[in-house]
């Protein structure tokens, strides 16, 4: 793709819910990060010959879809793909492990019928008639199926477009296929196995934002209801809310999935506080593959990689926002100024999100690298204030620097 070449062009280049997902953006955007775990992942999935469950997690920001869009495209060849947001297709102010289950279904389904699967006839019918029937009652004549060739993708469009935006309906869906959940997960898993006899690869399904939920209600799907996740006979990627991995319950969560992968933060600084090199200039990069050089002066891209706390959302964030300023002030390029407006304006964000009590807890972070396994600082990790840290040297924590300011520490 090509690069910005004025700062008009930059600001909407500099897209905070742009996800990486064509073959160009991958290769003219992505950017290799030290410590990820994208080629363990890949020999694990290439090489092992039964479906695995993986939990992946890290701070939201940290770069986990366009990792995942990596791994889809490194794959493709291999497996069949189902790669979708949770987020795209269900409320995560209101999501049961029902809804994750029923809208997993519902995307194989649909892109097994967008990309052309032919699958066995009866099959087809048989899938179609059990959710017009137990899903959705109220479809037209035409969506409930028993045509030869009917398509399964505008049913599954109404489908979930009804669960995200209808309470009532998803109450009623849910106490409808709660009740025969096994029933769905068996001819879900006939699905997969007639992709994979048709189209000769295995299905993985890549299913993200997850890790965007509240605490309680991750928990509950992790821990009360990892069966159910998992009951899929395919290979599966959910992503997982780095907070619980601190909470008790966790070994109990971890032991219901194949492995873990962490996606540390592109460390800043090493734990004793001096520069990491490598991170800055892998920060440094993701803004150089987007904008022409002319655009960032060389001060103000060190001050967005060190501002951004390793999190290339934040990043993006803080350069859209230093971008905005620079352009009201009739400025050729981004410079210092208008990155300290943009870092000034989000750490108002802090100041009215953190309580006191938090800013105290900060404070012991700031010093001692740790976090306790608590309630109150997994809603530091939660709301990224805290961040989590390791390059070769362990695990570590520290504040987000924009945050830093806020934090007086006693010498």
């Amino acid at each position: 793709m090509k690069k910005a070449r004025t700062l008009a062009e930059a600001l909407n280049v500099f897209d905070p819910e742009k996800v990486l997902a064509t073959e160009t953006e991958l290769k003219d955007w992505f950017v290799q990060r030290p410590q990820s775990p994208l080629k363990e992942i890949l020999v694990l999935l290439q090489t092992a010959t039964t479906p695995q469950r993986l939990l992946f997690t890290g701070h939201r920001g940290a770069g986990k879809s366009s990792e995942l869009a990596m791994l889809a495209s490194q794959l493709e060849d291999r497996f069949f793909i189902v790669n979708f947001s949770i987020k795209r297709v269900a409320d995560l102010t209101d999501l049961t492990y029902v809804d994750v289950v029923l809208t997993l279904a519902a995307e194989v389904f649909r892109q097994a019928s967008d990309k052309g699967v032919t699958v066995n006839q009866t099959l087809l019918e048989d899938v179609q008639r059990w959710f017009a029937e137990e899903v959705l009652e109220q479809v037209s004549a035409t969506e409930k199926g028993g045509e030869a060739g009917v398509s399964l993708a505008p049913f599954i469009v109404k489908l979930e477009g009804r669960l995200r935006t209808e309470a009532s309906t998803r109450t009623t869906v849910r106490l409808r296929v709660e009740h025969q959940l096994s029933d769905l997960v068996e001819k879900l898993n006939l699905m997969i196995e007639e992709v994979k006899r048709v189209t000769k690869q295995p299905v993985l399904v890549i299913l993200e934002d997850l890790d965007k939920v509240d605490l309680a209600r991750a928990k509950d799907l992790f821990c009360g209801h990892a069966a159910s996740l998992t009951a899929p006979s395919c290979s599966i990627i959910y992503t997982f809310p780095i907070a619980l991995r601190r909470d008790n319950e966790y070994p109990q969560m971890r032991q219901n999935f194949t492995e873990m992968y962490p996606l540390p933060n592109i460390a800043i600084t090493h734990r004793d506080g001096t520069d990491d090199d490598q991170g800055l200039k892998s920060l440094e990069r993701i803004l150089h593959n987007r904008i022409e050089e002319a655009l960032l002066e060389p001060s103000a891209g060190m001050a967005l990689a060190r501002s951004s706390g390793g999190l290339p959302r934040e990043l993006i964030t803080l350069g859209r926002r230093a971008c905005l300023f620079a352009l009201q002030t009739g400025a050729e390029a981004i410079g210092s100024e208008a990155v300290e407006k943009a870092v000034l304006r989000r750490r108002m964000d802090y100041e009215i999100l953190l309580s006191s009590r938090q800013l105290e807890l900060l404070k012991a972070v700031r010093k001692t690298k740790r976090v306790e396994n608590d309630e109150a600082h997994r809603d530091l990790l939660h709301n990224l204030s805290a961040l989590e840290y390791h390059n070769g040297e362990g695990v570590w924590y520290d504040v987000h620097p924009v945050v830093q300011p806020l934090v007086s520490v006693d010498t």
